[in-house]
């Protein structure tokens, strides 16, 4: 698909009869599609690019949150929050009609939020919802939001970052300001099953402050070492995406493939010789059992330059 020298004007990214732009950010228990929302955050833009609405709540994850210094959200904070089923009507109901943009939306935004939906329609089965295509403003090859406002002179402040209104903030600026690599949305949200007039507003928690200050931070990553195995011994790889698999697992598995190593499956409970992990900050059912069990685990660019027989640098969740 051809990339636009110039970015297009802000209407022409939208289809037919959508209302505008609605801009999204979320701040999660970690990295990888199956991790809980502890933020979310919405700026609605009209389709020329002016904020008509800002919305952002603390949201109760349900599970330990093992990240919170980067986000300044910790279980003390979530646990006054809403639960996202609470608030997912009057959420379908402000993306009704609109635009999904979020930067990283089709690897990390998008899987997550229908994921919460899909679970939340347990409880909701009236509400059904079609997210649409979206505009992610990620570009090929990734550039961190940070990066993408700096180079076009946005301030996006420390205090900021990694809050989900001050990301939304910055990426709606970044909208209006135009990036040439956005194509065109063919299809908004489709909410149907709740009308927003019908409901209750939500009891929100939008943050006060961004302090990571005096967070509960009882457990924490501690370093360890783990010895990798001779050929024979056994290796599991964990990545970020729902199925546990990444471009890092790839990676990972070939160079354990020249090392003779032999991939079984990522189980917390029979642990193989080494387990390895694409980020220590996934967040999975199976992360959560692999942090209870305390078993050390190895990042994969550790383990991209290990060798047979070597000690390398390791971690392991534990009391600190």
């Amino acid at each position: 698909m051809a990339v636009h020298h110039q970015p297009l004007p802000l209407p022409q990214l939208l289809p037919a009869g959508a209302k505008g732009f609605a801009v999204l950010d979320l701040e999660t228990t970690g990295t990888g599609q199956l991790c809980r929302i502890v933020e979310i955050a919405l700026l609605l833009l009209s389709p020329d690019g002016e904020i008509e609405q800002e919305w952002s709540t603390v949201i109760n994850p349900g599970v330990p949150i093992p990240n919170a210094a980067v986000h300044g959200i910790d279980e003390r904070l979530a646990a006054a929050a809403p639960s996202f089923p609470a608030v997912a009507p009057a959420l379908s109901a402000l993306l009704q009609g609109r635009v999904l943009v979020a930067h990283n939306l089709d690897r990390f935004d998008g899987p997550i939020l229908r994921h919460h939906f899909w679970e939340a329609s347990e409880a909701l089965p009236e509400l059904v919802l079609d997210l649409g295509d979206g505009i992610d403003t990620m570009p090929n090859p990734f550039i961190s939001l940070g990066k993408l406002c700096a180079a076009r002179g946005i301030n996006l402040s420390g205090d900021d970052a990694h809050t989900a209104l001050g990301d939304t903030r910055a990426l709606a600026a970044l909208l209006r300001h135009g990036l040439p690599h956005l194509h065109p949305s063919l299809a908004p949200v489709r909410v149907a099953g709740i009308s927003g007039s019908e409901l209750e507003p939500p009891r929100l928690l939008p943050r006060t402050s961004t302090s990571r200050q005096g967070l509960l931070r009882s457990h924490d990553w501690l370093d360890t070492t783990v010895t990798i195995p001779a050929a024979g011994g056994t290796i599991a790889l964990h990545g970020e995406d729902a199925h546990g698999w990444d471009f890092k697992v790839q990676k990972a598995l070939a160079h354990a493939t020249t090392l003779g190593l032999v991939p079984i499956p990522f189980q917390p409970d029979v642990p193989a010789d080494v387990l390895v992990v694409s980020s220590l900050f996934i967040d999975s059912p199976v992360m959560r059992r692999l942090r209870n069990a305390g078993h050390p685990v190895v990042a994969s660019k550790v383990f991209q330059e290990a060798r047979a027989g070597a000690t390398v640098a390791a971690n392991r969740w534990g009391e600190r």
